[in-house]
Parts: C-alpha cells; sequence; structure tokens
C-alpha cells in the first residue's frame, strides 16, 4: 500500500519567497550574517496605536467568535476607509473579512471559478496568484508586456471563450509598478463587453510617491462594481503581516459565497486583529501611519536605486509604488541564471534575493527595500562583489 500526498498537490508551487527567506533565517540561525531582501514585509513593529487598541480589546473580553465575515464595526469601518481612499462609496454589506488577504483571494477564486476556467494573470505576477489559481482547478494565462510595460492588447491576446478572470495588481508585487489612469482604462474596455470578472488586489494602494492619489479602477469604471472584487490588507500598509487581517469586497451574492467558504474553513478572522485593524484604517491613525510609512519607504528607495545605479550594466524601472526594485541580470550574468545567482548570492555572499522566474520573469531579481539603509547598502555591496565574480 502506498499513502501519497492527493495530485491537488502536485498541480502548484510551495511559495518560492518564503522558502528562500525560510533558508535565509536558517543561516541567520547558524550564525551567518544575512542582509535579507527576500520578504515583503516592513521592518517597523506595528505602530503603538494599534498595540494598544489590541491590549484594551482583549482587557474586555474581546477574545471570543465573530461573525464570519468580521464583526460589524470592523466591516464598516473598512468600507469607510476605501470610501474615502477610492472616492467610491462602498457598504459594509459588501466586505468579508478574512486571516489575511491571501485567504479572501482564495475564497474568491474559489467563488467564482469553475474547473478549467482561464483567468489572464499580468506578468511580472505576484507568486501565489497563478498557484491559487491551480489550486482551484482553473487555468492561469499569463499576459507578458510586449514593450516595457503591459498593453490592453497584450491582455486581449490572451482571452479565449474560457476566459472568467482578470487580475490587476497595482501597486505591483514585484515590480513596483504603478498603473495609470489610461492603462487602467484601456485595461478595462478589453473586457467590458466580455462576460470577465475584475480582481483588483490593491494590497499597497498607500505606498505610492508620486504624490498623486490612488486611482481605483471601480473609480474609472462605476459600470464595473457588479463584476470586481477589490483586495485589501493590513499587513504593508500598518506594519501587521503576522496579525493575519485582510478583506474583500464583492457583489453581496458572492459575500454569501465567500463567507460560507470560510466558515467551513477557518471561520471568523482573529478576533484580537479584528480590533486592531478596525483603530488601525480610523483616519486620523491612517494618515499618520500610511504618510510616516510612505515617507521612510520613499528615503529607502532612493537610497538604494541610487547605490543600484552605479552598478555597470544593471537596470530596473524606478517603481513608483510598493517597496521592491526589480532588477534585469541578464546581461551581467554569463553562463548562470538568474536563480542559479540568487542561490549563490545567499550561501556564499550572505544576501537573500527573489529569483525572477518565481514571478514569471527569469532574467530578473526581486529586492525588498523594507530595510535600513545601513543594511541596504551592505547588500548592494555584497550583490557588486558576487556579479564580479
Amino acid at each position: 500500500m502506498s499513502f501519497e500526498p492527493a495530485s491537488l498537490v502536485n498541480r502548484f508551487e510551495e511559495s518560492k519567497t518564503l522558502a528562500l527567506a525560510a533558508r535565509a533565517k536558517a543561516l541567520a540561525a547558524e550564525g551567518r550574517t544575512i542582509v535579507n531582501f527576500g520578504l515583503g514585509e516592513p521592518d517597523f513593529n506595528t505602530p503603538d496605536v494599534i498595540l494598544e487598541a489590541a491590549a484594551a480589546a482583549m482587557k474586555k473580553g474581546q477574545t471570543k467568535y465573530t461573525p464570519v465575515g468580521g464583526t460589524p464595526s470592523l466591516r464598516k469601518a473598512i468600507a469607510a476607509r476605501l470610501s474615502e481612499d477610492y472616492g467610491v462609496a462602498f457598504s459594509h454589506e459588501s466586505i468579508v473579512a478574512s486571516a489575511g488577504g491571501k485567504q479572501a483571494i482564495f475564497h474568491f477564486l474559489q467563488a467564482v471559478l469553475e474547473p478549467g476556467d482561464e483567468v489572464i494573470i499580468p506578468a511580472p505576477y505576484w507568486v501565489s496568484f497563478p498557484e491559487m489559481v491551480k489550486m482551484v482547478g482553473a487555468v492561469p494565462k499569463i499576459a507578458q508586456p510586449s514593450g516595457e510595460r503591459l498593453s490592453a492588447k497584450d491582455i486581449e491576446r490572451q482571452i479565449t471563450p474560457r476566459t472568467k478572470l482578470l487580475i490587476l495588481n497595482s501597486p505591483s508585487n514585484p515590480t513596483g509598478e504603478v498603473y495609470s489612469s489610461d492603462e487602467l482604462s484601456s485595461f478595462l474596455s478589453v473586457i467590458r463587453s466580455r462576460p470577465i470578472w475584475l480582481m483588483s488586489d490593491d494590497t499597497y494602494y498607500s505606498l505610492i510617491y508620486s504624490g498623486g492619489p490612488f486611482v481605483s479602477a471601480l473609480k474609472l469604471a462605476p459600470d464595473f462594481r457588479d463584476r470586481t472584487c477589490i483586495i485589501g490588507s493590513t499587513s504593508k500598509s500598518y506594519a501587521m503581516t503576522g496579525w493575519r487581517l485582510g478583506w474583500a469586497s464583492v457583489p453581496d451574492r458572492i459575500v454569501s459565497a465567500m463567507v460560507k467558504l470560510q466558515s467551513q474553513i477557518t471561520s471568523n478572522p482573529c478576533s484580537v486583529s479584528q480590533a486592531a485593524a478596525e483603530v488601525a484604517i480610523q483616519t486620523k491613525n491612517h494618515l499618520a501611519i500610511t504618510t510616516d510609512f510612505r515617507a521612510r519607504f520613499q528615503r529607502r528607495r532612493d537610497h538604494a536605486l541610487g547605490r543600484l545605479k552605479t552598478l555597470k550594466g544593471l537596470s530596473m524601472p524606478t517603481p513608483d509604488g510598493a517597496f521592491y526594485l526589480f532588477l534585469r541580470l541578464s546581461p551581467l550574468l554569463k553562463d548562470q541564471t538568474a536563480t542559479s545567482f540568487a542561490q549563490d548570492l545567499l550561501e556564499k555572499w550572505g544576501v537573500c534575493a527573489i529569483p525572477g522566474e518565481a514571478f514569471g520573469a527569469p532574467d530578473y531579481l526581486r529586492l525588498s527595500y523594507a530595510l535600513s539603509e545601513p543594511e541596504i547598502s551592505a547588500g548592494i555591496d555584497q550583490i557588486e562583489k558576487a556579479l564580479k565574480g
């Protein structure tokens, strides 16, 4: 007799970002000095106002089960936050709170996709998008940019009669790219006349460096309300990665489906995290925290770019959001791939960075600049040495 994992497990890959970051932590535990550009996680501590809110909630006894999709007060707070920031009215009845944005994404995919449906995912993409699509039996269709930036034609080329969903992520992980209003409008025009859902992963929307406001798909196209899922999270904006609190805003009929799914998987997200998130997203706290984080990340971005641009042959887009740099390595790698270079970079040079293969761009390397400026400098020094061999 053989007792092996189900075939489902072989349909998708382990998260390469988490796997490589785990190896970096293991080396650090052995006493190695490691500069970790790998994880997409702010190095700031969760702000005190949020910690105090969590402590107060626990003392009040808010440690019990809550409604599956989140407390009414949290859902109202999320709807108010989105309404203010997006310039579009959101109802708390459209909100499902979950144990992180990943859970919200997965339950949305479960709720709207059938086996064999196709999902268009622009490249470079966040590592979990195609793998989650595979988990529900659907088929990821990767839209590679034909030029420097994604175009509507790149999306249109991937559309077939089986296309059911388009996923957009702006600001982007891994590039930090932010779609312009014109670009978003052109993408939406391609699917407007077709029965295709839109999922907009807006996890990094408060981290935009251009000075302009975040532009949402729903602001540009209110007629998409009945076919759009908006994904958000407290992880990046408020340094709350470990609190695992995210959300989706979806049409009412999909709320019911997602709550039904979540009720059988995890039930409600952590009650204490919900109380903390509710305080974090209140306007006064939201503005203070996100303004501070954005300014600090922008300084780090500029510091890293200044240092990297001194390395001959290395090229990268200037990110307008998030906290990632996407380096094009192929002209410098000789006989290596970006993946083998990343492995050597970690094992030999003590720097963790994620190879672009994980994001559908095999010639690239992703660096997260959620590190102090001295750490960024030290890591780039090691990258320079590794490139010189």
